[in-house]
């Protein structure tokens, strides 16, 4: 059997601060690169969802499609021209500290 116990706890009083903090998700879309699978032996037989996670992995060890400029394809992917940006407000939290 359980028991239950009453316990007495007097009201504690305190200054607190209140904050409010705010994350935001940025999203940038750069222009496309054209790239003809024959060039790239690496990705030939794969389907179109295990050629994109393939170069999610291994962009930056990919040969560029302008060696003259670039080191890696994942360099000149991430060199081209913002096509579209977006900055959302993704959480709010609230928390407080105690103030001595």
């Amino acid at each position: 059997m359980i028991t239950y116990r009453k316990i007495k706890t007097k009201n504690i009083l305190m200054k607190i601060k209140l904050y409010a903090e705010e994350s935001f998700k940025t999203t940038v879309r750069r222009g496309s690169l054209e790239i003809d699978t024959d060039n790239y032996p690496e990705v030939q037989g794969m389907t179109e969802d295990e050629i994109s996670n393939y170069i999610d992995g291994h962009a930056y060890d990919m040969k560029p499609v302008n060696p003259d400029v670039y080191s890696s394809l994942g360099e000149e992917l991430s060199d081209q021209d913002v096509e579209y940006d977006d900055i959302n407000d993704d959480d709010i939290e609230f928390y407080i500290e105690q103030i001595v």
